[in-house]
């Protein structure tokens, strides 16, 4: 998996899980492309702006590839679009200030998906929260195929809810996980999960919400 190093954009195209090409464009193509063509930005310059590199970006915009939530943490920050709206979640009613608050109903949670399992989005109705809380179901690997593998800034707190799950982070060996288990750790390191087959495993992951990358959030904004 690959990283945005100094002035180099490098495929985080391993981020990704690829769709069939007859489904329809998710919302985050259309967000993206809609605010590619209303800012007049070239792939080149939205790619400097999130890091993200110019081939990746073509294939999510094209609906051909579903990114994962570190490819979306920085798109989000690149083109300071809340997070919640940029997977398709209805615009944040409110702020996460003063004595805002919001209820997640079992289920109602904006889902996506990518090569490491089903997402659940919780608490998608506030804006500027310091906490993206997230249920996810994780796939069992793929014989003969490395995990998927994330990697963003800030921290996380992962709590598996449900069966045995493989935590792996760069540099220690890999861990088993069973339901009750939790992990407190540095999100910027490589890491992964996933269940031990064949069924698929079930964790809460709340990572804090300043993912902004740190190689990109100075980049000047137009």
């Amino acid at each position: 998996m690959s990283r945005h190093k100094g002035d180099r954009t490098v495929s985080v195209d391993q981020d990704m899980s690829f769709v069939k090409p007859e489904e329809r464009q998710s919302s985050v193509s259309q967000i993206i492309s809609d605010l590619r063509k209303k800012n007049g930005w070239t792939l080149a310059e939205m790619s400097k702006r999130t890091g993200v590199s110019i081939s990746s970006l073509s294939k999510i915009e094209n609906g051909q590839s579903q990114p994962a939530y570190s490819v979306l943490t920085r798109l989000a920050s690149g083109l300071d679009v809340d997070f919640a709206e940029l997977v398709g979640a209805e615009a944040p009613k409110q702020r996460c200030v003063g004595a805002a608050r919001t209820i997640s109903r079992a289920g109602e949670g904006k889902k996506l998906s990518n090569d490491m399992g089903l997402y659940e989005l919780l608490s998608t109705e506030l804006a500027a929260k310091l906490l993206q809380p997230m249920v996810i179901e994780v796939n069992p690997r793929v014989s003969g195929h490395p995990a998927p593998q994330s990697a963003h800034s800030g921290e996380e707190f992962v709590y598996v809810l449900e069966g045995d799950v493989i935590f792996e982070m760069d540099p220690y060996a890999p861990t088993l996980m069973s339901t009750g288990d939790s992990v407190y750790f540095d999100a910027a390191q490589t890491h992964s999960f996933y269940a031990v087959g064949p069924k698929t495993g079930r964790i809460l992951s709340i990572c804090s919400a300043d993912t902004v990358d740190l190689l990109t959030k100075n980049l000047d904004k137009k």
